[in-house]
């Protein structure tokens, strides 16, 4: 009798496992109530390894998204995916994301996430508007933020960011700055991001804060004279020079 019992409950189980991995994405994810701004469009293939003709994040738009839910994962409580975008497009994201259903934790390993500088420096808090030009690239190792609050919290994050490209549009056209570099960590739920020289502007900082749109900068930058006067009449906006040509940055 037990051993009928213990037979039909693995198959019911079996029937069940085999409906969920042949279920259509598009069923489960048209009947998700996205937050404002983000979405998935002309869904195909399965809840485990489905496919989006295009993704809507933070107004954002990646092409050709496709991901692969690992089903181990999920009996340990965690969700884990990974997300492949087209990596032609000029914003694209790539890398493994894993949700801890109960922990409220979202962690990432090897993303590597392109944006076009001008998005970015649209949402930034800065003294003086710019409208950049290139991509930024942000490559995070490893990350694991606390999205139980409203506003997650950053508990470990390993990265590094890559202006590429970079320019900045003038009255005069575009000007050519070349490359930046920074490194990204967090401390005691603060993220912190620092650039050092050499670049085009002579440019090093240190950000700090718990929003990453709202950084507190303490730098310094030493523009060179060939640059356009309208850049330099805007440096002089920001303060004076020291001894060795440097204008202190703080805001």
């Amino acid at each position: 009798m037990k051993s009928r019992i213990f037979i039909v409950l693995s198959a019911l189980l079996f029937l069940i496992v085999l409906i969920i991995a042949k279920l259509p994405a598009k069923h489960v994810v048209y009947r998700i109530n996205f937050p404002s701004g983000m979405g998935l469009y002309e869904v195909s293939g399965t809840i485990w390894q489905g496919k989006a003709a295009s993704a809507l994040v933070h107004g954002q738009t990646l092409n050709n998204v496709t991901w692969d839910i690992s089903l181990w994962a999920l009996l340990t409580a965690k969700v884990s995916a990974e997300i492949q975008s087209n990596q032609r497009t000029n914003t694209h994201l790539n890398g493994t994301l894993v949700y801890g259903l109960i922990s409220n934790t979202l962690s990432m390993q090897n993303l590597k996430a392109v944006l076009p500088a001008e998005v970015i420096f649209a949402q930034a808090a800065l003294p003086v508007p710019v409208i950049g030009a290139g991509s930024i690239a942000i490559t995070v190792q490893e990350a694991r933020f606390d999205v139980s609050q409203s506003m997650p919290v950053c508990e470990q994050l390993s990265g590094a960011g890559n202006w590429q490209n970079a320019g900045v549009l003038v009255s005069t056209g575009m000007v050519d700055l070349g490359e930046f570099k920074a490194q990204i960590s967090c401390a005691d739920s603060l993220y912190n991001m620092e650039v050092k020289e050499p670049n085009k502007l002579g440019l090093s900082f240190i950000a700090t804060g718990s929003n990453p749109q709202q950084l507190r900068i303490n730098g310094r930058f030493k523009l060179p004279p060939e640059l356009p006067e309208e850049m330099q009449r805007v440096a002089s906006f920001l303060g004076q020079p020291d001894a060795q040509g440097y204008t202190p940055l703080n805001w």
